[in-house]
């Protein structure tokens, strides 16, 4: 009986924990001044909680985040640089998640992720696919600051050149997943990538809908990139057949590759 009492009552401790947490969700704006004095292990909680719930802004964010955490999951919330500005204290910050959800987010710029990549300097893994305002200088400062990256995600950030690639392609030894589809990226940028630090490392690369790529950067790759496994290079118009021949050559000689997506013009 007692030990039934007793998991009885942590059962209700528990309840009672996540149902005072759903208050505070719900009734945000109220409690925002008292959130900054939370215990570490509350703020955990809330922060998933506003996470999933898209409820993370630019004034509260610095309220529930400290010096332990680590994942950072901004890809449902409405937030701009002024968030990523007031990230300061989040040095052990290793992953953040910035992936626009809703079509594409305009209000994260250079200047908020050269920021980020100041202040958190130990990121692995960062997502910023479909922030269409950032440029250059953004993987630029993530590839010099943050020398863990293994995985980055910049698709659809339509702005972004053979500058970052080379960047990437300087600083990155450990980067295993990059993706650069939809960019302006062109076969010297492949090459920069593919010849660089990353070589030995890289296992997937996303390349789709980059118009300027043609079957060159398809066959550095290939040649390159020895534990490439996953390759995704389709709607590249300038990729022909050559592109075929040059994967069929490597099949069978100690190839790692797992899948592959392409478009034959």
């Amino acid at each position: 009986m007692m030990a039934d009492s007793h998991t009885g009552s942590c059962s209700t401790v528990s309840s009672l924990f996540s149902v005072s947490l759903l208050s505070v969700i719900k009734q945000l704006p109220c409690f925002l001044s008292q959130l900054d004095n939370l215990p570490i292990n509350v703020k955990d909680n809330l922060l998933h909680l506003m996470s999933k719930r898209g409820l993370l802004t630019d004034t509260n964010v610095a309220k529930v985040v400290h010096k332990r955490t680590k994942i950072l999951d901004l890809s449902e919330s409405s937030v701009s640089d002024k968030a990523l500005l007031r990230l300061g204290v989040c040095r052990n910050l290793r992953k953040i998640d910035l992936n626009s959800a809703k079509g594409e987010r305009t209000e994260i710029t250079d200047e908020g992720v050269q920021a980020l990549a100041t202040s958190c300097p130990h990121l692995m893994i960062v997502y910023l696919r479909r922030c269409v305002s950032l440029g250059d200088p953004s993987t630029i400062a993530l590839a010099q600051s943050c020398h863990r990256l293994a995985e980055l995600n910049l698709g659809g950030c339509i702005r972004l050149t053979d500058a970052s690639l080379q960047a990437i392609g300087k600083h990155c030894t450990m980067l295993k997943s990059l993706n650069v589809s939809r960019t302006k990226v062109t076969d010297e940028g492949i090459f920069s990538l593919c010849n660089g630090a990353c070589q030995q490392s890289l296992n997937e690369l996303h390349m789709n809908n980059c118009v300027h790529l043609s079957d060159e950067a398809i066959e550095a790759v290939v040649n390159f990139c020895p534990n490439i496994a996953i390759l995704l290079f389709h709607g590249c118009p300038c990729i022909t057949d050559r592109s075929r021949q040059a994967l069929e050559m490597i099949q069978g000689s100690g190839s790692k590759m797992k899948q592959v997506t392409w478009t034959i013009y």
